[in-house]
């Protein structure tokens, strides 16, 4: 049977959330749609969780498999939805009681293909909140999203999946589905999906809350290769300014700005992370890649100009010198530091 939307829902050891955020699409006001649970291997008790869901609505659908990311389970709900629109929720957040309604009847009034809005950004640890929202925009040519790209995507920091709606058919046409990256594979997804569009709508409507936790987001995790998943990041944005010949100083500076915080969170955080398992000259191999690759030599030099201030200039130092001793000694000081001032103020 056909529905009006696929809410697909990737699923990785959030057994605590599952109940809040099943009661939160359910209680939506528009009441056509699926929700498949796409369980990315939990060990948590999460799959068993879902298959409990299932057996109370029968919207609900569960899929399973062995740990693969996040977009690995994403596309297995694009494959198995039945829906004509796709909606990606977190099931850790929360999403206005009209969201679906509003979506649905604006995607047909429109006649678009994809929809971004806005959302709220919490960080729990601080309980500050944060508005990104979007002047109301009909955009009918892939020219017309070109123009705005720079000012309405990449100034406001904006790849996430869950704050936009597709078209099942416009993904299909266009054989749109996630890479296997652990990390930032949402945003490369959307990336390529700008390439193809020619008729979407920004909306000014605040739909959905992101929380942002201290623990069990990506950056609180070691990934191996998580230099290299920024490498490929960079690489589409790349490919994307070379499609539409962009020029523009911003997007550049936003580029070297992004790669050189990549870099660094490979060198003072992967490499120091507790469950990093390189022996010491694993590590010093590691830091010998980063800094020669050209990427890195680029970024260094935009930032030697740019990101000002002793702490940066002591990192910088310690990874051009590529000496792990250095890097573990300014992270430990400055992380005492850090926590110090959160305390005090």
């Amino acid at each position: 049977m056909r529905c009006k939307v696929s809410v697909v829902i990737p699923v990785y050891n959030v057994y605590r959330f599952i109940e809040r955020g099943l009661k939160n699409v359910l209680s939506q006001t528009c009441q056509d749609f699926e929700i498949l649970l796409s369980d990315d291997g939990s060990t948590d008790g999460s799959y068993e969780e879902c298959q409990a869901w299932a057996l109370k609505d029968s919207r609900i659908r569960v899929l399973h498999q062995e740990n693969k990311g996040a977009g690995a389970a994403r596309n297995h709900g694009i494959n198995e939805a039945k829906g004509e629109f796709i909606y990606f929720f977190d099931i850790d957040d929360e999403i206005r009681p009209n969201l679906l309604e509003y979506c649905v009847r604006t995607m047909n009034e429109k006649e678009v293909d994809f929809i971004c809005f806005g959302y709220e950004n919490v960080e729990t640890t601080y309980n500050s909140k944060v508005i990104v929202d979007f002047p109301e925009t009909h955009i009918t040519s892939n020219s017309e999203l070109r123009d705005l790209y720079v000012d309405q995507f990449v100034m406001k920091v904006n790849g996430f999946p869950w704050n936009k709606f597709y078209r099942k058919s416009f993904l299909d046409e266009h054989n749109l589905r996630y890479e296997d990256q652990r990390i930032q594979q949402d945003e490369v997804f959307n990336l390529k999906c700008y390439r193809y569009l020619e008729k979407a709508y920004l909306s000014p409507e605040v739909l959905y809350t992101y929380y942002v936790y201290e623990k069990g987001n990506t950056r609180s995790r070691f990934i191996p290769d998580r230099f290299d998943i920024y490498k490929s990041v960079r690489g589409h944005f790349e490919e994307l300014k070379n499609f539409w010949s962009l020029n523009d100083i911003r997007f550049n500076d936003y580029l070297e700005k992004r790669f050189y915080t990549s870099v660094m969170q490979c060198m003072l955080f992967n490499l120091t992370h507790s469950n990093c398992k390189w022996t010491k000259q694993q590590k010093k191999d590691e830091i010998e890649r980063i800094m020669t690759d050209p990427l890195t030599i680029q970024c260094f030099k935009y930032a030697e100009v740019h990101e000002v201030g002793l702490e940066q200039r002591l990192y910088r130092k310690a990874c051009k010198d590529k000496s792990l001793e250095q890097i573990r000694a300014y992270t430990s000081l400055f992380g005492i530091l850090h926590r110090w001032r959160k305390l005090i103020i």
